[in-house]
């Protein structure tokens, strides 16, 4: 194989929340559930919907439309996506998974930073042009749930 024709791929968990399709680094995926019943915690931050008992081991729930920004019934959340990020286990609420996705460095494009989610957002995928998704960076995600207030 010639290297200079080698192209670099990765693998993004593609889904979907209101009319935008979003991604996240499958590395960092342990798995999606459907959501569960969800315990809610008294003096929680606003953005964590609580906490479910996965195998025996508690984590929070965050609800990602609202750390978003985005207004997305809390009824229409039927996912989980359960994270590990810097051994903090976390789930996230979404509408609906796509799947996992291959990318090649082509369809990324990380100069493209949306105003609206600013440094939680790592770039665009270009799958075509109707197809955009939105390439989370799910480390920022993670630190600004973990270090804000209520």
């Amino acid at each position: 194989m010639n290297l200079d024709t080698a192209v670099e791929e990765f693998e993004v968990l593609s889904f979907k929340l209101g009319d935008q399709d979003m991604a996240f680094d499958v590395e960092n995926v342990e798995m999606v559930i459907e959501t569960p019943q969800i315990t809610r915690v008294p003096k929680s931050k606003n953005v964590i919907e609580g906490v479910i008992n996965l195998r025996g081991r508690i984590v929070a729930v965050a609800n990602l439309p609202k750390i978003l920004d985005l207004n997305v019934d809390v009824e229409k959340l039927k996912s989980v996506i359960i994270m590990n990020v810097s051994d903090v286990e976390i789930g996230f609420l979404v509408e609906e998974v796509n799947g996992v996705m291959r990318v090649t460095e082509d369809e990324y494009d990380r100069n493209v930073v949306s105003e609206k989610f600013g440094k939680k957002s790592k770039g665009l995928i270009k799958k075509d042009e109707n197809d955009l998704v939105v390439y989370l960076d799910v480390n920022e995600i993670v630190s600004e749930i973990v270090s804000a207030g209520t």
